[in-house]
């Protein structure tokens, strides 16, 4: 057992997790942060266990690990309640939510998303935390296949956004308003709001973010047949932005299933489909993030006249979900 730190020690850890936050070290603040969790006081104020917990549960987020994440964000349900903090409660569930959701439980992450909108309700019009739960639960409702609800939704969301008063915070809630617009086929509403978003994001506040906007803005101006100066614009903004962080497995097959979608949209499928051999012989991250990159491979290969190896893709991508099912059973029965 970890032995319960003096109260000067773990102030001290407070200020190097606080000051990792600010690096955005987020390895770091998830190393530190559980073992400040593992040797707190019965004593410690909850004030300071939310800190703790807040900060680790946006680190996993940032670091795509939402197993974490997700045990996380219960715990600071329960020290919310402890807090009898109701705003609190309402921040815990939104990302409980997004930690479910990014788990590929829609349904749970809808039904959380639904109870922060209906205890938000007990707040004022201008409380700026509603914004908060309706980005939340239009990603839930998008992720669970409810466009048409997620759609209706999207000019209160709109209306709300002069109460956030971050304007890079704001610049996320456009990039959500039109992520959603080009699903719902409204592409030129959708590249509206991923332009204002691009005037509001800030890159030095977040270069990763930044990276991943323009990434994925490009991927769906392209999938919306927006072959246009600014869909270049976008790329090459994203692959700058790359250049400058460490980018993660998802990132680099996003970057490069666009990249090589950009490139076949162009005029040049052979080489978009080359792009994709060399990226995939020398990647060596899970099998499951290669899905949406092996299905797009699959579409230009059949678009080249190429059918049996188009196939084969999808089964490829058959065998992973099957070999991830499989593994997610198995670790619901404890391998019995």
């Amino acid at each position: 057992m970890n032995p319960i730190l003096p109260a000067a020690s773990f102030q001290l850890m407070v200020s190097k997790l606080l000051s990792n936050v600010r690096l955005k070290d987020h390895d770091a603040v998830i190393t530190l942060g559980r073992t400040m969790l593992s040797q707190m006081s019965p004593n410690t104020d909850p004030s300071t266990i939310w800190l703790v917990q807040e900060a680790i549960c946006s680190a996993a987020h940032e670091t795509d690990n939402y197993e974490l994440m997700n045990t996380i964000a219960e715990e600071l349900l329960h020290t919310a309640n402890l807090m009898d903090r109701p705003d609190l409660h309402i921040m815990a569930l939104c990302k409980s939510s997004t930690a479910k959701r990014c788990l590929g439980d829609g349904d749970a992450a809808l039904d959380i998303a639904e109870a922060a909108r209906a205890q938000a309700a007990n707040f004022p019009d201008s409380f700026p935390l509603r914004v908060q739960v309706l980005q939340v639960l239009l990603a839930a409702l998008v992720e669970t296949g409810q466009l048409h609800e997620a759609w209706k939704l999207h000019n209160l969301l709109d209306s709300s956004l002069h109460l956030i008063a971050d304007l890079h915070e704001q610049g996320k809630a456009y990039w959500t308003l039109g992520n959603l617009a080009f699903l719902v086929s409204e592409p030129i509403l959708g590249m509206r709001y991923h332009d204002r978003a691009a005037t509001l994001l800030s890159p030095t506040k977040d270069m990763l973010l930044w990276a991943r906007f323009n990434r994925a803005s490009t991927e769906l101006r392209l999938q919306a047949g927006l072959f246009e100066p600014s869909t270049s614009d976008c790329l090459s903004r994203a692959e700058i932005a790359f250049g400058l962080v460490q980018p993660g497995d998802l990132d680099q097959v996003g970057l490069y299933m666009t990249k090589s979608r950009f490139i076949a949209l162009g005029g040049d499928p052979i080489r978009g489909l080359k792009m994709l051999e060399e990226f995939c012989a020398d990647y060596s991250g899970a099998p499951e993030h290669l899905i949406p990159l092996y299905q797009w491979w699959s579409e230009l290969l059949a678009l080249t006249d190429q059918s049996e190896l188009a196939d084969e893709k999808q089964k490829f991508i058959e065998k992973i979900v099957q070999e991830k099912n499989d593994e997610s059973r198995e670790n619901v029965t404890g391998g019995f």
